[in-house]
């Protein structure tokens, strides 16, 4: 619908048009109109019409004067004069204002629809074309806000640069990033509930996918920024509210440089998805797209031979809002992160894909479907897992070579475990499992019966002790388990064994 507000000083012509232009049949919006070019200016710029009908010639501020101050204003409103003057100057003066129309009174309805319809089609057309900016606007700003995020922007200059071109200020001495993550989930596409918790003076806001926004908040010192925090919380918890909506907040770590905003966010993120994980188990909270410490955990001990499987897992709750814009954005940062992250643990080159300008714009722009993200997900896993095979998991040597001293030193010890000994060196059961295997051929259990029972066998050949004396030096309390095991292993009992090297 086009929308017109009427400018006329004369009293009756005024009320005529008001009163028998049929507005709405010929999908107009009345606004409103006022008696002078004075009056009706406040009302023009608040209510931002698409056509301003006009008389010429007004006390106070005539029409060819407002129509100026309009076209400067609001440069998007088409402008119509009306007026009983048929003088050239006036003419003249209109056609250099860019006026669309110029009608001579007395005017009648037609008149009026007519010269409406004469401008309908150029202002819907730029209607169009400035939606078409506002949203391109808002995929670069997205698509920004997921590089910097990721690591994709690093350099100070290279961020500063792609700000500065989307109009965004990041000058500040402290930096932090906030998530709030939203229950029940909302609508991805939901514009309105969007612009609600985007619009805070307090923060910049990104990566709204339905059930999480992510608020980057700026400083000149820490105590600034939590001040700015607490507003921020308060904002959005009341924004959040109208919605229905309960908020869980998180707060990243604060840092002063550009380039350490990646590190706010990946602490907000983890803190995030300790919280997601709580609510999850009390049944708060729908599941996340996928998890970023389960894919991390799966590059590090997975095969590629379950990577498939690995994502079939999660595609519903890809498939479930993949259409949103802004979901792509998070689900391919998270990705990148992720892939980039376990890059630098086994010290890989990212993957050629990732190192490629404004990646991350052409894999959103040209995957369309959850099938696309799966398929391009089991990709870079299935490289990065060939990278950790390459490399044979190098850099943990020194953390095996140390595990395999620990144990020399302490197998006699019946409480020594994988988990005591993946706390010596600092590693995760899971990871250190992996790793230990790789690099010595067995399992942590397997690895430990050897040497026990070695043991076992020499203090059999060489001492006098009982057979559950010496299951009690290698480690084995039960006397039972340990002549079982030692069996297993040497097709032969303790005493049997013993007998064998006395001969």
């Amino acid at each position: 619908m086009i929308s017109v507000f009427l400018v006329e000083d004369e009293r009756i012509p005024r009320e005529s048009i008001k009163k028998n232009v049929q507005w709405k049949e010929n999908g107009i919006e009345f606004l409103g109109d006022a008696s002078d070019g004075e009056i009706a200016l406040p009302q023009i710029l608040a209510k931002k019409p698409d056509i301003l009908l006009t008389d010429i010639k007004m006390p106070f501020m005539d029409g060819l004067e407002l129509a100026q101050i309009v076209r400067n204003k609001l440069p998007d409103t088409k402008i119509i004069i009306l007026s009983g003057y048929n003088e050239f100057d006036y003419a003249r003066q209109a056609i250099s204002l860019g006026i669309s129309d110029y009608l001579l009174k007395p005017i009648s309805s037609t008149d009026i629809i007519c010269a409406v319809d004469k401008v309908r089609g150029s202002i819907e057309d730029a209607r169009e074309e400035r939606q078409e900016r506002s949203g391109q606007a808002q995929v670069q700003r997205e698509v920004f806000f997921s590089s910097l995020y990721s690591g994709f922007l690093s350099g100070t200059r290279q961020i500063l640069s792609r700000a500065e071109q989307l109009s965004i200020t990041l000058a500040a001495s402290a930096y932090c990033v906030t998530m709030a993550g939203l229950t029940p989930s909302a609508e991805p596409g939901n514009e309105a509930t969007r612009r609600i918790l985007y619009d805070t003076p307090d923060a910049l806001a990104s990566g709204f996918d339905g059930t999480k926004i992510v608020y980057l908040l700026q400083a000149e010192d820490d105590a600034a920024l939590e001040q700015k925090q607490e507003r921020l919380k308060k904002r959005v918890q009341d924004a959040a509210a109208r919605q229905s909506l309960q908020l869980q907040w998180t707060q990243g770590a604060i840092v002063h440089r550009l380039s350490d905003i990646a590190e706010s966010y990946q602490t907000a993120n983890l803190r995030c998805g300790r919280q997601h994980s709580e609510c999850k188990t009390a049944g708060l909270s729908e599941s996340a797209p996928f998890e970023n410490d389960a894919l991390l955990d799966f590059l590090r001990t997975g095969k590629a031979s379950s990577v498939e499987a690995f994502w079939e897992n999660y595609r519903p709750a890809i498939e479930g809002a993949f259409a949103s814009f802004i979901y792509r954005c998070y689900l391919y940062t998270e990705l990148f992160f992720v892939i980039r992250q376990f890059a630098g643990e086994i010290h890989m080159e990212v993957p050629a894909v990732l190192t490629e300008n404004d990646i991350l714009e052409k894999r959103i722009a040209a995957d369309s479907s959850a099938d696309d993200f799966i398929s391009f997900g089991c990709n870079l896993c299935r490289q990065a897992m060939a990278a950790r095979s390459h490399t044979g998991m190098s850099r943990y040597t020194p953390a095996v070579e140390q595990a395999r001293q620990y144990i020399e030193q302490h197998f006699m010890d019946a409480a020594l475990s994988l988990t005591t000994v993946a706390d010596a060196v600092h590693l995760s059961p899971n990871h250190f499992s992996t790793v230990f295997k790789e690099k010595t051929g067995v399992g942590f259990s397997e690895y430990l019966t050897d040497i026990r029972i070695r043991q076992a066998k020499r203090l059999l050949c060489t001492t006098n002790l009982r057979a559950s004396e010496v299951g009690e030096h290698v480690g084995y309390l039960n006397m039972n388990y340990f002549s079982m095991l030692f069996k297993k292993v040497t097709g032969m009992s303790p005493g049997q064994y013993r007998r064998e090297c006395e001969k």
